[in-house]
């Protein structure tokens, strides 16, 4: 860049204020109509174990277990692959355990709980070579499994014995919901999953290729993103949505371009030069240097060509851009036809906006709530309805690590009220953060010490949301099923409401999370409602107060990236390049393209990349260092050998920008030397230097130093300043008076001298004439 400049204004090519109304790429697969039959199936490849056998359930009907209906149970038997199983029979067993707490789940589920229980129903199956799979069907009267209960948690086994065996050589455990009645009052269950973007650096790279690449890969047709908008489709699921998942937000942008690489100058110092002339016009010289070094740095830290997900970290070798400024650069095609599309998928579900890029609010707010910079990133959460062509609210935090702490409530109010969002609705927190202990599960309505609605999430029920590594969703739906019956059961008369979130790296199979959401909002004591719902209360449901647990929850997520240090580096770095991009030609699109790299900085989901963090940051840090440098004056060397004189100072502009309406400051350390007036604006084209007249005055001998700065029209100091070192020899009047008399004297002395003389002797003589020829004849005749 100086590559510095335009950080990539190749950046993300930067999709420059993408409008909603984009048309989208033709060539790019549409997210909104994608067949499910192009989707990953629902039972994905199990790998054999050395020495067990594996029981992948694949199907449990029906989901609820009532009077009169027997239970058909499907799945694969997958052999060991030390042996092949020999006329192997599946069992289920019932357990005599009843389940009615959290933990008698967990004993069962864990295997804790030894004894299996009765058998209820068996099937054989042939032999299965070692390594491979066979299925199996077993049908579970609904005899064996009736109970006088309302409803109840069945727990059972199933598990695969071989012929002669004693005991089961695989086993899986799980749970059949059973309801025969309506003695309850359903629990309104809302779910709120994130659409955030993975923490990639790749997707800021200034290689349009690997960016496309990275955009393609995190919010494209198989990314997961997308497998998660998908099997969300048609259910009452909330999205809590980034708008930076529509691309980067560069807006105020006329045009960018130019090419990579850039030409600069370096000054010397040390030359000496001498000025004595006056009446200059005080008008700049613009030259481009010939045979200087290129003024381009190269950032150890600039994004690179990598495309990997969470957790990578990529290289750092990619080519700095520059600043352009002729060729006008339109938005990221790519990109815009990726997010349009990303859009048109969202436009089906209920969604709440997350500040833009994800801010950690949770950090940020603990270092200083009322940092500039993230206040107006809650603010931007409006994007999302700007996108969406409809209302979404943006003022619902959700700190990622879950937790409530403290003086929490406090700085999210501060940061929202600083906002153009003005208020904090509430505040999405773990249950446990805000629970003491109890035989109950509180309901998801709950109200902070400060009076700020909170929502407060089941942590167990979240944690059974299917994932992308599993099989098939059938042990996830059972667990989830049996985990809201215990609940039900702790207060099956009184109405309540729980609250179930994925993390921000949640990540599953479209046909699985939409077949347990099905299945999970079916049931008839569960009532799926939007989240915001649970901000306001029901006649017969309203919010409990906050309370203080004996020991905090462990946090959602890892620690925070953002540091006091690196958030008031950020704030600094951001004030250096808005007062840079003052002087710029291009500076709407610098100051935006530096501010996007600066928001995304401040992204909670660098917790799961620290790396990628520091490699971002490094970048952004070395563009900003060399952006400031390249615009610089030349120190140098003079002797003044007069009253009044004028300086030539250099001023130099190694970017690939026009920089104008720049002043020179020029500010002696001693009166020895005065200014006689600042020079007026400069102009200086990319990668040239001005020789900049300005006019001084010596009042006295002697060596004074001038600091010279660079300011913007209101006197920001930008670029980097120098050193003029001036030897003043001023010769005065009195010299001249002293040396015109001592000639005059000198004339008049010589008039006198020839006055006193009188007359000469050789003007006494005649004739002069005769005189000579006589005294010419005698030396003829002389005999010697």
């Amino acid at each position: 860049m100086v590559a510095a400049l335009v950080v990539l204004i190749a950046l993300l090519g930067l999709p420059l204020g993408r409008s909603a109304g984009a048309v989208a790429d033709p060539a790019l697969p549409d997210l909104s109509t994608t067949p499910s039959a192009q989707l990953p199936p629902v039972v994905s490849a199990v790998k054999p174990d050395r020495t067990k056998a594996l029981i992948t359930l694949t199907k449990v009907t029906p989901t609820v277990v009532k009077p009169g209906t027997d239970v058909t149970i499907t799945g694969i038997v997958t052999a060991p692959l030390t042996g092949p199983l020999t006329a192997p029979t599946v069992q289920v067993r019932l357990g005599s355990r009843d389940i009615t707490t959290r933990t008698a789940l967990d004993d069962w589920a864990s295997g804790r709980t030894t004894s299996s229980g009765r058998r209820v129903a068996e099937t054989t199956l042939a032999d299965v070579a070692a390594g491979d799979e066979a299925p199996f069907t077993v049908v579970v009267p609904v005899a064996e499994l009736r109970t006088p209960e309302a409803f109840a948690v069945l727990p059972i086994s199933v598990e695969v014995e071989q012929q002669g065996a004693s005991a089961p050589i695989g086993m899986t455990r799980t749970f059949l919901a059973w309801n025969s009645r309506k003695e309850f009052e359903p629990i309104q269950v809302a779910t709120l999953m994130p659409v955030t973007l993975d923490p990639v650096v790749a997707l800021f790279s200034q290689e349009q290729a690997v960016r496309d690449a990275a955009w393609a890969k995190v919010i494209g047709p198989g990314s997961r993103l997308s497998r998660l908008v998908e099997g969300t489709k048609g259910s009452r699921v909330t999205l809590a949505v980034d708008p930076s998942v529509f691309g980067p937000a560069v807006e105020g942008a006329g045009g960018a371009g130019g090419s990579s690489g850039s030409s600069g100058s370096s000054g010397s110092s040390g030359s000496t030069g001498s000025t004595g002339s006056t009446g200059s016009t005080g008008t700049p010289t613009t030259t481009a240097p010939s045979g200087t070094p290129a003024a381009t740095p190269s950032p150890s830290g600039t994004p690179a060509a990598t495309s990997g997900g969470a957790g990578a970290t990529p290289s750092a070798t990619a080519t700095p851009g520059a600043v352009g400024t002729g060729a006008a650069a339109g938005p990221d095609a790519v990109v815009s036809g990726l997010a349009d599309q990303l859009a048109a998928a969202l436009r089906g579900h209920p969604v709440i906006a997350l500040p833009y890029a994800d801010a950690d609010v949770a950090a940020s707010g603990a270092i200083n709530p009322t940092d500039p910079p993230v206040r107006t990133l809650v603010g931007r959460s409006s994007l999302v309805a700007e996108e969406l062509g409809r209302a979404a609210r943006g003022d619902i935090a959700w700190p990622v690590d879950g937790l409530l702490p403290n003086g929490r409530e406090k700085q999210l109010k501060t940061i929202w009220a600083g906002s153009t969002v003005k208020k904090l609705a509430g505040i999405v927190v773990d249950q446990r953060a805000i629970s003491a202990d109890s035989p109950f599960t509180p309901t998801a309505r709950r109200v902070a010490a400060g009076g700020t609605r909170l929502l407060g999430y089941d942590s167990r029920l979240s944690a059974q949301l299917p994932k992308r590594s599993d099989p098939t969703p059938v042990l996830a739906t059972q667990r989830y099923l049996a985990e809201s019956l215990v609940l039900l059961g702790e207060r099956g008369g009184t109405p309540r409401s729980a609250l179930v979130v994925a993390p921000r790296t949640y990540d599953t199979d479209p046909r699985a999370l939409s077949a347990f959401l099905e299945a999970t909002s079916s049931v008839p004591w569960l009532e799926p409602v939007d989240a915001t719902s649970l901000l306001t209360d029901r006649a017969s449901a309203r919010a409990l107060a906050q309370q203080r647990p004996a020991q905090a929850p462990p946090s959602a997520a890892p620690a925070p990236t953002l540091t006091t240090a690196r958030l008031a580096q950020m704030s600094t770095q951001r004030s250096t390049m808005l007062s840079v991009s003052e002087v710029l030609a291009n500076g709407a699109v610098v100051a935006a393209t530096y501010g996007e790299l600066l928001d995304e900085l401040t992204s909670a989901r660098w917790r799961w990349n620290r790396a990628g963090w520091t490699t971002l940051g490094t970048s952004v840090s070395s563009d900003i260092t060399a952006a400031t440098r390249a615009i610089r004056v030349v120190p140098r060397s003079v002797n003044l050998l007069a009253e009044r004189g004028t300086l030539q100072v250099t001023v130099v502009n190694g970017l690939d920008d026009v920089v104008e309406d720049i002043r020179l400051e020029l500010v002696p350390n001693n009166p020895r030397i005065q200014i006689i007036e600042q020079p007026g604006p400069i102009t200086i084209q990319p990668g040239s230097r001005a020789i900049v007249p300005v006019q001084v005055a010596a009042v006295a001998a002697g060596k004074v130093e001038i600091n010279a700065y660079l300011t913007t029209a209101d006197g920001t100091v930008i670029g980097t300043p120098a050193a003029i070192r001036v030897q003043a020899n001023p010769l005065d009047s009195t010299i001249y008076w002293v040396g015109g008399t001592l000639v005059g004297l000198v004339l008049l002395a010589g008039i006198a001298r020839t006055v006193l003389r009188g007359t000469s002797r050789i003007d006494e003589i005649e004739d002069i004439e005769a005189v000579t020829a006589a005294h010419a004849a005698g030396e003829d005749m002389d005999p010697r």
